[in-house]
């Protein structure tokens, strides 16, 4: 394949089959126009052996069919579609189609201005009528007879052409050549105006120009998609990252605001990972490829985005079913009425037989809040999940990691021999994974322990490393027999010197069986959270906390918010099946819940919640793949604006559905009532689509990237005095590598609220 050649979208979606594992192709229809063509589609591609899932984006005009490729081909799928005359083709993938805005129809645009200015001069020269209204019958006749014989079925342009011909069949050339000129104009502004919306989709939905060209270690530059896992990349400030790679030498601060909606740039060093389509800002960095374009991260959302424009919503699904009988039963209706009272009037019935307005009113909103959405950093990946954000009543959200950090630190320590007691205590540690034992290990090697530790190295001789459950661990270090963990477990007998800190959790430490050493260890809170509970409870939502933490830890955690904790429901000491039975407790009660956490053990109330919502940016693989919404950053402020974003889309559609419904019954009730001109049914039906795709397309203007969070601030007392530090960066060292401030110590029975400036490495 040529440099450059985009490649077609096929994909496994199934890990083992061989050759007969499902693939998901993406496919492209340049003539759909209206829903009636995207199930057509499906009907289509359905009704072949071999396909077992098909999703049509009608406003994007894209098709992703999932299939059997032993069974049938992508070509295949196209091929199919094209009997029917929709001008499928199998489409470049997301990541690699052209990101190039799709022009304006100036042929179509001339047509159209032509009959209007034979409309014009027709009333001054009466033969001109009868070009005008030939001239807009062509193009009518041309697709109802497609329409009819390749797409098997009566659409708006037999409709029209039905209203153009029996206007001259009553030999009223003047409004056979209006209703033909005003269709004509009806049809250029319906596709110019969904020309605008697939171009505004794209800006919000994209990185912004898709760089295609990348240096190399050796400086050579070549096609960013001719880069393979393993190469080395140079990226310079104001380029663009090619590809997923980790960071080899150098450092830059990267704008991430493509894929996370995060407009701070976030600092970049040795052995840290980047993502591609992201920009750097300032610096020079030399980046080994981790995966390839067509893979990156960036490809992903890309892909992700593009899928979830193509479902639907349940509302959507039932405006096409009642479609389906709506223009067979107007059609009924204008043929009784041209019996019965007169044609004219039965004219203006066919012209508003056409329900283009009404199957657009939940597309076209869905659409526009997906891609809004991710470009404020909320994937959702499933149209349906809009609907479901709609109705959520209670927000049930894990603790740590999703109200806090999710990076424990020591912020007191007391004890007899605390320097050599934490060194031995944070060797053995460095074998375990669990949050607590990164706190230890961090407070003994460097951060805020650095003064503690002096920058001490871990002792490396370690063994019979014992671990007991929810109790700690122990081994042998240098010979000396390390106990870490609770204080039965380590033999404590008294408390009395443990440091006093408000829902701290405690971490003995014992040395040859004599308790040595006390950890006080705390999750900070996350900056937003506060303010996200806020805004929770004022858009009237229940809060419940459930955390498997003490229950004296969740409470701290919610005081520290400056909230009152008696509107949160909380819930300590959750084990996994606790959060699962929590939530179905709380649907089988009738409510909407939503659930929000980023951990293994959240997996199981993601998945059973009406609303799963996954921390993206930190959180695991397992609680992304279960959830039907992620946050693509650490920002929980993110979480009322998504649950706004679907009550602003449901509102929507429901606006549309008014408009559509109420502006065709008017005109019905007028047709019925008085003799009403075919043009004014014309304009009132064009009116009532424009209005719906404008009204839909209402997101797209709220696109731009949420405000920077709040600074982060290191409070170190409770005094009137509060130091600002900087904005907590990604990484230990920043460009500058200053030393992190350490905490205080805290006076006797003085509480403490200490909000992290500094991660740790």
């Amino acid at each position: 394949m040529a440099a450059g050649e985009k490649t077609p979208l096929t994909r496994d979606v199934e890990l083992g089959g061989g050759g007969k594992a499902a693939v998901r192709t993406r496919l492209r229809i340049d003539n759909a126009c209206c829903e009636a063509e995207a199930t057509l589609a499906k009907k289509t591609l359905h009704a072949i052996a071999g396909v077992d899932k098909v999703s049509v984006n009608v406003v994007g005009r894209i098709a992703y069919a999932t299939h059997r490729p032993h069974l049938v081909g992508a070509q295949a799928l196209a091929d199919a579609l094209n009997e029917h005359n929709l001008g499928a083709s199998v489409a470049a993938a997301p990541e690699a189609a052209d990101n190039v805005e799709e022009p304006v129809d100036y042929k179509e645009l001339a047509f159209v201005a032509a009959l209007l200015l034979g409309l014009a001069l027709g009333y001054v020269i009466p033969s001109l009528l009868v070009v005008v209204a030939v001239g807009g019958a062509v193009p009518l006749a041309r697709d109802a007879v497609r329409g009819a014989w390749l797409q098997k079925r009566l659409d708006v342009n037999a409709l029209m052409l039905c209203a153009v011909l029996g206007a001259l069949a009553l030999k009223d050339t003047g409004e056979a050549a209006t209703v033909g000129a005003v269709a004509a104009f009806a049809r250029f502004a319906e596709a110019e105006c969904l020309r605008r919306v697939r171009n505004a989709l794209a800006d919000a939905s994209a990185s912004e120009g898709a760089q295609v060209r990348a240096t190399k270690g050796d400086g050579t530059v070549v096609d960013a998609d001719s880069l393979i896992v393993g190469d080395v990349v140079i990226v310079r400030a104001g380029e663009r990252v090619p590809c997923d790679g980790v960071v080899v030498s150098g450092k830059a601060a990267i704008d991430e605001s493509a894929l996370t909606g995060e407009p701070l740039p976030v600092h970049k060093a040795k052995g840290e990972s980047v993502s591609g389509g992201t920009v750097a800002t300032n610096g020079f960095v030399k980046i080994k490829v981790s995966a390839t374009r067509a893979e990156d991260a960036a490809a992903e959302l890309r892909r992700l985005v593009d899928e979830a424009q193509a479902s639907s919503t349940r509302t959507q699904e039932v405006l096409q079913e009642f479609a389906a009988y709506f223009t067979p039963g107007v059609l009924v209706a204008a043929m009784l009425v041209a019996l019965v009272v007169s044609l004219q009037r039965a004219l203006v019935l066919l012209v508003v037989a056409c329900p283009c307005a009404l199957v657009l009113a939940a597309p076209v909103p869905a659409v526009a809040s997906i891609g809004a959405g991710a470009r404020r950093g909320i994937l959702v990946k499933a149209a349906s999940a809009l609907e479901a954000l709609a109705q959520v009543s209670i927000v049930c959200a894990d603790k740590t990691g999703t109200l806090t950090q999710g990076r424990c630190r020591v912020v007191a320590a007391g004890g007899p021999s605390g320097k050599d007691a934490l060194r031995l205590a944070a060797s053995l540690e460095a074998k375990s994974t669990h949050p607590l034992a990164a706190a230890v290990v961090n407070e003994a090697v460097g951060c805020v322990g650095e003064d503690v530790a002096g920058g001490g190295s871990l002792a490396e001789d370690v063994r019979d490393v014992n671990v007991v459950a929810g109790a700690g661990m122990a081994g042998t270090v240098e010979g000396r027999a390390v106990k870490v963990g609770k204080a039965a477990f380590c033999g404590v007998t008294t408390e009395d010197w443990a440091p006093k800190h408000p829902g701290a959790t405690l971490v003995w430490v014992a040395v040859d069986d004599i308790p040595s050493l006390c950890l006080a260890i705390v999750d900070p809170l996350r900056a937003e959270t506060p303010r996200a509970l806020q805004t929770m409870f004022g858009m009237g939502l229940r809060v419940a906390v459930l955390t498997g933490d003490t229950p004296a830890a969740a409470r701290a955690a919610l005081e520290a918010t400056k909230i009152d904790t008696a509107r949160v429901d909380v819930r300590a000491s959750c084990a996994p099946p606790d959060k699962l039975a929590y939530v179905n407790a709380c649907r089988e009660g009738g409510a909407g819940v939503l659930f929000v956490g980023d951990g293994v053990n959240d997996a199981p109330a993601l998945a059973a919640a009406s609303v799963g919502v996954a921390m993206g940016a930190g959180g695991t693989a397992m609680a992304v793949d279960a959830a039907d919404v992620a946050l693509m950053t650490d920002d929980v402020a993110l979480l009322p604006a998504a649950i706004d974003l679907g009550r602003t889309c449901t509102r929507l559609v429901k606006q549309n559905i008014g408009i559509a419904v109420g502006v065709k019954a008017l005109v019905v009730v007028c047709a019925l009532a008085f003799d009403l001109a075919l043009w004014v049914a014309v304009l009132a039906d064009l009116g009532s689509l424009l209005l719906v795709v404008a009204n839909g397309s209402r997101p797209l203007l709220d696109a731009a990237p949420a405000p920077p969070p709040a600074e982060t601030l290191y409070q170190a007392t409770m005094s009137p005095v509060v130091a600002e530090a900087p904005r907590e960066p990604a990484t230990l060292y920043q460009a500058t590598q200053q030393t992190p401030p350490r905490a205080p110590s805290p006076p006797p029975g003085e509480f403490v609220v200490y909000y992290a400036a500094w991660s740790q490495p």
